[in-house]
């Protein structure tokens, strides 16, 4: 194009000039980062790997990709096929799509925790508040939640129900009652309180709960985590990595989020201690407390914790994780039941037959043993018939399946980076230096041919009678990673998530979104985004 204009008899014409100027600062721009990628360090020297192009006019690619993420992965893919390399964030990094993202979670040469720690410097925060297990690849946390919560879900759902229900009762408690409706202006507050009260329960118990002091604390430090997450993901720089590193050893606020939560479960642990003891002094079984923080305590020697900061400094990453991921997916499926009004009868009705089934068989169970001489067990007491049990809740599988296709659609393009610990070469014959990363294209799997038709619409019963359920990781769904690094913590949420779900189907007839010409924003909010604007409930009463 430069050279048609140089060449042409009218070439000095200002409007030419004009016309030529955003593709020569765009052209400009690719040479500049092409020379900045063959110094950097770690970048894809492989030239079999193509770089996508500029806009005219535009320095990197996050613009382009943040007006439009489809628009702008259909463009490079079409450009340069499914492995291309882009500038965003701040770096070079190869994106990977289709086939050989599978290769990218089974390689244990590829690190999200080193790519992530690029990116947000996590290892300064979580390390800010641990004494013990500090090692680059310490996969405790994860351990904890694959050992101790997920098979206990069934103990915990009726704790996390009630829990969730009182809080949504005081929070939404006043309705005009000429009209029966209610506008929520920041609806993440909501959730986030819900959330955080659901959660010290299942964390430290029904007696640490109690307290307010807590439960802000729980609030403040996942703002504070989410803070972390957001500003590192969009800015890996050496600067952003300084101020983290300052901010979480020196000054370190979480510090003060620690100290609340070893306060409040000292007391409630010495007298857990005496009660043992009282109990063992007798000879009888202490009724031992069913939470996280004594199962911690029981296991003190098998993590090597160091103390009670200690313990409790891994209850606050427990805790940070599953408020701040749970509180921000359950805000925006309040948003999807929103703009997708038409489902929410649908939803109900299902709730509605799952409960009288359930009813029916415990009312059927009570009358064998009545037959039988038999007493009724404490578990078949009526008033329980309609509870949202974790049984329940998994027969429900419109609201399964509603989840699932809310990730589906939600998900960010690109996400879940990487990072090679050595050099490696992908089946295609693609090479990853060491110290490169790479990133998913999300968007070659959840709006791919394996989803089935109209990829770009939401389809709430996508999955229905399709065995995948939302907590299913695979190839074709990948929001919660894939392989044995698959987020453990996914059952947790997903359960909660439905919870919450399922209480504001039975509460309110309909949900509306206060400003709709914001709607396709709020439902492709990125992770920790404010949400734009609030939502209008109305009582099922």
């Amino acid at each position: 194009m430069l050279g048609l204009v140089s060449n042409s008899p009218n070439a000095a014409s200002f409007d030419i000039i004009k016309a030529a100027l955003p593709i020569s600062i765009g052209i400009a721009s690719a040479v500049y980062l092409t020379a900045k990628a063959v110094t950097n360090a770690g970048y894809g020297t492989d030239k079999s790997v193509p770089t996508a192009s500029l806009r005219p006019g535009d320095s990197t690619h996050d613009k382009e990709y943040n007006d439009d993420q489809d628009e702008f992965l259909i463009r490079c893919e079409e450009e340069c096929g499914p492995i291309f390399n882009v500038y965003l964030f701040n770096k070079f990094i190869t994106v990977v799509s289709g086939p050989q993202i599978r290769e990218v979670f089974l390689n244990e040469s590829f690190s999200a925790g080193d790519a992530i720690d690029e990116f947000t410097n996590m290892r300064t925060f979580l390390n800010s508040v641990r004494k013990s297990n500090k090692d680059i690849d310490n996969r405790v946390v994860h351990d904890i939640v694959r050992d101790m919560i997920s098979p206990n879900l069934p103990l915990f759902t009726p704790r996390i129900v009630n829990q969730l229900e009182a809080n949504l009762e005081r929070e939404m408690a006043i309705f005009p009652e000429e009209e029966g409706r209610k506008l929520v202006e920041k609806p993440l507050n909501v959730l986030q309180e819900m959330v955080a009260s659901a959660m010290a329960t299942v964390f430290m118990g029904s007696e640490v709960a109690k307290s307010r002091k807590v439960i802000d604390t729980f609030i403040v430090a996942t703002s504070d985590f989410g803070r972390v997450l957001g500003n590192g993901q969009r800015h890996a720089s050496t600067w952003h990595s300084i101020w983290t590193r300052a901010n979480y050893t020196v000054l370190n606020p979480l510090k003060i989020h620690l100290q609340t939560l070893v306060e409040a479960a000292t007391p409630i642990i010495l007298e857990r201690r005496r009660l043992e003891a009282e109990a063992t002094e007798k000879g009888v079984q202490w009724d031992r407390p069913d939470d996280i923080m004594q199962r911690l305590l029981d296991n003190f020697d098998k993590y090597g914790f160091v103390d009670l900061e200690d313990v409790c400094g891994h209850l606050l990453i427990l805790i940070l994780a599953s408020v701040h991921t749970t509180s921000d997916t359950s805000t925006n499926l309040l948003y999807y039941m929103a703009a997708f009004p038409q489902h929410m009868d649908k939803l109900y009705a299902e709730q509605q037959e799952v409960l009288d089934a359930i009813q029916q068989e415990r009312e059927k169970e009570r009358q064998e043993l009545v037959q039988k001489g038999e007493p009724i067990r404490d578990d078949l007491d009526p008033t329980h018939d309609r509870d949202l049990s974790a049984a329940a809740i998994k027969r429900m599988v419109h609201m399964d399946s509603f989840v699932r296709e809310a990730f589906r659609f939600r998900t960010e393009r690109l996400t879940l980076s990487h990072s090679a610990r050595k050099d490696i070469t992908l089946s295609s014959g693609v090479k990853i230096p060491k110290g490169h990363s790479v990133i998913i294209n999300m968007r070659s799997v959840h709006q791919g041919p394996v989803q089935g038709d109209e990829t770009d619409e939401f389809r709430p019963w996508r999955f229905v009678g399709k065995l995948k359920s939302a907590t299913k990781v695979g190839t074709d769904f990948l929001p919660f990673g894939m392989g044995k690094h698959a987020c453990p913590g996914r059952f947790l949420a997903i359960q909660e998530l439905k919870t919450v779900g399922e209480l504001m189907v039975s509460r309110y007839s309909k949900i509306e979104i206060q400003d709709p010409s914001k709607t396709k924003q709020v439902l492709l909010a990125r992770m920790g985004a404010p949400t734009a604007t609030g939502l209008t409930f109305t009582s099922r009463k």
